[in-house]
């Protein structure tokens, strides 16, 4: 009898053993399961809140992250009378902050997509570069849908400004010493960007509008949304589709896709060549569109070049001059081995007596009474055009 008694009592006394030890590994395993149902939650928010805002990826350090109602604040709401622009992606506004600092806004709309692949571009670009000859990002606001880029105001605005002829009308021009300073800091600008910057960068659209002028006249290259990076040790790269503007993209970049530090070198020496000549890349005369490329190689050709420069300066300056357009020229060759690196260009700039290579005809020459809507200066993307010119050599 007390044999039965005792085998029951650790009969009783194992079930309570097991069902302690089940209850314990049910706990752990709802622990267990929680705990990954929950990291897998916090990844997913992460993700998103990535994808709704991928400029937290920059450290404070980097810039400045605004709120909204300090710049609403500074630009008076973003009011018509402080805009200073509109481009692809949205309006540019001025404004001020509270210490008086002045800013320039540029407010994006509808930056899904592509778009805000290409913002996010400018942003992570413009806070790892810095160098005087280049426009200088301060911050940021980022939210969902909402994205406003905050950059150093310009006060003077873009080359494009001083080549129009209602400017000149107006007595706003250039003299040379402003001309050749300007010609040298974008290529300065492009030299940091090609060879001494941490990132190998070609900006891909160089041209007057994206050079911004400040209070001393000195070139800053603005707008870095199509900027693409060149891997280490790789002389070139390609895309499916190029995007530019007509008038400054290079042939085979244009053509082909092919991205290079040398398509920055063509569309530096068509701002060269206008930068010199005060013209910009084509215009209407007589019912016909004249190519400046082509003006300026046609005169080349004829020994005549002196009728593209300023007759009433003295010859010390039209030799300078001179040189600038042979640089230019040598820049906009039909095929990129033969243009010259930036670091040539500047020395070449630089130096008073120097016998240069003789150019040859440019990309896109057309002879006279020709003309072509692929120099028209418009802002395109050519993804899916097909061209039938054979390419250049």
């Amino acid at each position: 009898s007390s044999c039965l008694v005792y085998a029951t009592a650790e009969k009783k006394k194992s079930s309570a053993v097991g069902i302690s030890v089940g209850i314990v590994c049910s706990l752990v395993l709802i622990s267990i399961l929680s705990a990954l149902a929950f990291i897998r939650f916090r990844r997913r928010i992460y993700k998103a809140t990535e994808h709704d805002n991928p400029f937290k990826k920059i450290s404070r350090a980097q810039c400045v992250i605004y709120d909204l109602p300090a710049l609403e604040e500074a630009t008076e709401n973003f009011s018509q009378r402080n805009k200073l622009g509109e481009g692809g992606f949205g309006a540019v506004y001025k404004g001020i902050l509270p210490d008086g600092q002045e800013i320039a806004v540029k407010k994006l709309l509808g930056t899904a997509g592509h778009g805000l692949d290409q913002l996010h571009n400018e942003v992570l670009m413009l806070a790892e570069l810095q160098h005087k000859n280049l426009v200088r990002l301060h911050g940021f606001y980022s939210h969902r849908d909402d994205t406003l880029l905050v950059y150093e105001y310009i006060k003077n605005g873009s080359l494009d400004n001083f080549l129009s002829d209602d400017t000149r009308e107006e007595g706003h021009t250039l003299v040379w010493g402003q001309q050749y300073n300007i010609i040298l800091g974008i290529a300065k600008g492009i030299l940091y960007l090609h060879e001494d910057s941490s990132m190998r960068v070609i900006h891909r659209d160089l041209k007057p509008n994206n050079i911004l002028l400040d209070e001393e006249m000195e070139a800053k290259i603005a707008d870095f949304g199509l900027a693409r990076l060149l891997g280490e040790g790789h002389t070139h790269t390609k895309t499916s589709g190029a995007v530019g503007t007509l008038g400054y993209m290079a042939p085979e970049y244009a053509i082909h896709g092919r991205v290079s530090p040398k398509i920055d070198i063509f569309s530096y020496g068509v701002l060269v060549l206008q930068i010199v000549t005060r013209r910009r890349e084509c215009w209407s005369a007589d019912g016909n569109t004249v190519n400046l490329l082509t003006e300026v190689w046609n005169h080349w050709k004829k020994g005549t070049i002196s009728q593209m420069m300023d007759q009433t300066l003295d010859q010390h300056t039209r030799n300078q001059q001179l040189q600038c357009l042979h640089v230019g020229l040598m820049c906009v060759q039909a095929h990129p081995d033969d243009r010259p690196e930036i670091s040539t260009v500047i020395f070449m700039l630089t130096r008073d007596s120097m016998e240069l290579q003789l150019p040859e005809e440019p990309a896109f020459f057309f002879g006279s009474g020709q003309s072509s809507d692929f120099v028209s200066g418009e802002d395109i993307s050519v993804n899916g055009v097909s061209f039938t010119e054979p390419y250049p050599r």
